[in-house]
């Protein structure tokens, strides 16, 4: 009697072993030893052919005649596997197929080869051993089948370290991604490893992985002002003045981190606004040529004096009739007025040779000068204190006060240097 019963299974030495052993303990629970006198006792089989699984209850002792009960032909190099296999109680048959494969050695040359059975059959028929320097690239269980490459490879002893843990490896063939995948190591979306993923595996070797994220960040930044120079006309060389105050902007600027393992590895900016603009700082010199007085390249009158009576402050310190520090020069003409003995100036002043009449809008009352004609003339120290009349005839820059008539005569009207101290 034939039975079958048919499927698709995946095989392995282990998993045959496994179900002929559990069907053996049945059948001896279950028949005890009666059956070991009698070669004629009905008994189950479970052929393996590949993929299909094939039951045969049979009377047959021999395994090839229970195959031939079954239906099932066997080629010239075909093999049978009868680990699991007994001649009066249920077992199994596992059919190995003869198959072309090819075989490479360790020094890359290959064979054509026709064999039936499992990897481990090939090599111990083959007189192959392996140990920890020689290494298979299919497993030794697996059962040959046609068109299979079993290479032998060297053994690649390599290291592995992610999230803080080393891992030691024997591996033959393959990429840093294999090894990962053997190791179940996972890698994130922006993950990177060193070397590269797809780098052949070589002895020693020694990967990382290291574990990418990207963060976003904004901080305010101050932004400096600039500072910049214009020149003016109305100004003389060698004076300058800041005509308008820097002031420091702000601005947020968003940057996108790259963080490797915990720590940030580098930084982008990828956005820019500005909060507040500065303001830079002008600073404006001037270009105007001072005017050369006189009495600066000649001597003062035969008196050797300034006409000015005041007194001139301590500090003021004068070479050649020219004071050598000033705060600015404007140049023009002066005329020359007297009053009577006792009259007092517009500021409340009693006049006196020194106190001068001016435009107060150009000087205001108080400004202390230092006077000097083009001929060489020092009316000398003088204190803004008088309002001149020429002020709306617009000929004259000032008047300076005279003792007499006579003397303004004397003076008329000279081009004139006036030193603002």
């Amino acid at each position: 009697m034939i039975t079958q019963v048919k499927g698709s299974i995946s095989v392995t030495r282990s998993t045959v072993f496994k179900t002929a052993a559990l069907i053996l303990v049945i059948a001896i629970l279950c028949t005890g030893t009666a059956f070991a006198a009698s070669p004629s006792i009905l008994h189950n089989v479970d052929i393996y052919d590949g993929s299909e699984i094939t039951r045969v209850t049979t009377y047959k002792s021999d395994a090839e005649a229970v195959c031939r009960q079954a239906g099932i032909e066997l080629a010239e190099n075909d093999k049978l596997n009868l680990d699991a296999y007994s001649e009066v109680a249920d077992g199994t048959v596992v059919i190995y197929r003869a198959s072309a494969i090819t075989f490479e050695d360790i020094n890359g040359e290959k064979r054509e080869l026709v064999f039936a059975g499992t990897v481990a059959d090939f090599l111990s028929e083959n007189g192959i051993t392996l140990n920890e320097d020689l290494l298979l690239n299919v497993s030794e269980d697996e059962i040959v089948s046609d068109g299979m490459l079993i290479r032998l490879q060297n053994a690649y002893h390599i290291t592995v370290t992610a999230d803080g843990v080393s891992n030691a490896l024997t591996i033959g063939d393959g990429t840093v991604r294999d090894a990962l995948n053997i190791l179940g190591i996972s890698l994130g979306e922006n993950d990177e490893t060193e070397p590269a993923v797809d780098t052949a595996l070589s002895d020693g070797l020694e990967i990382k992985v290291h574990r990418v994220e990207y963060a976003t960040r904004t901080v305010t930044k101050t932004v400096a002002f600039d500072k910049k120079t214009v020149k003016s006309s109305d100004m003389f060389k060698g004076d300058s003045k800041v005509t308008q105050q820097g002031e420091n902007g702000s601005k947020e600027v968003t940057y996108r981190d790259k963080v490797v393992d915990g720590k940030v590895a580098s930084s982008k900016v990828e956005k820019e606004t500005v909060i507040k603009e500065a303001v830079a700082q002008i600073t404006t010199v001037g270009t105007k040529q001072k005017a050369v007085a006189a009495a600066a390249v000649s001597s003062v009158k035969a008196s050797g004096g300034a006409i000015s009576e005041l007194t001139p402050p301590a500090g003021l310190e004068i070479v050649n009739g020219v004071p050598t520090s000033y705060k600015s020069v404007v140049t023009g003409k002066a005329a020359a007025y007297t009053a009577p003995s006792g009259s007092r100036t517009a500021s409340g002043r009693t006049v006196k040779p020194g106190y001068i009449a001016v435009d107060p809008n150009q000087f205001p009352y108080g400004t202390e000068l230092w006077i000097v004609a083009n001929d060489g003339t020092v009316y000398g120290y003088a204190i803004a204190a008088d309002t001149g009349g020429f002020i709306n005839k617009g000929k004259f820059t000032v008047d300076l006060f005279m003792n007499s008539s006579s003397q303004c005569y004397q003076w008329g009207s000279k081009n004139v240097t006036i030193y603002v101290l």
